[in-house]
């Protein structure tokens, strides 16, 4: 009789978990990934705050070269941008892209009266991670610059500024 209830027990106490238990294990597990998911779009969010707010500033020490030169710099790259505008505006130095597959871009364009072959006006923007802050017609927005792999096609997102 003793082997019989020692048996008895032993299989009570070699059960698995309940269903409840499952059940709520499983929940907990659905409800951390949802948070750790949604801390990572806001991160990105905060990511495109930044180039935005990188953008204007780029476009307020554009302003002031332009006062200073009377035109804007003539560059293609955004080194080459940055040196120019720490030559003429030694204090100054232009924020640079964290991530390079998310580019900053600045284009000079040339035209209007007077001499046509000094940049009268730009395109200055950055590659955004989210549509949200992007321009819905990058393309007219833009004027046709590219920065980085995108023009809103690819599924890249731009955000585009030129003088005010």
């Amino acid at each position: 009789m003793k082997d019989k209830i020692h048996n008895d027990k032993e299989k009570e106490s070699r059960g698995g978990f309940t269903l409840i238990e499952m059940m709520i294990v499983i929940a907990i597990i659905g409800i951390l990934a949802t948070l750790v998911i949604r801390s990572f779009v806001f991160i990105s969010n905060a990511r495109d705050s930044k180039r935005i707010s990188d953008v204007r500033t780029v476009q307020n020490y554009l302003e002031l070269y332009y006062n200073a030169v009377g035109n804007y710099p003539n560059d293609t790259t955004w080194s080459t941008l940055t040196s120019d505008v720490h030559t003429v505006l030694p204090n100054v130095n232009l924020p640079q892209p964290v991530n390079t597959n998310y580019p900053y871009c600045y284009s000079p364009l040339t035209g209007g009266s007077g001499n046509s072959s000094q940049p009268l006006s730009y395109v200055v923007g950055a590659q955004l991670e989210n549509s949200n802050a992007a321009d819905t017609d990058t393309a007219d927005k833009c004027g046709g610059v590219q920065c980085g792999n995108n023009q809103g096609a690819s599924g890249k997102y731009i955000y585009c500024t030129t003088p005010q």
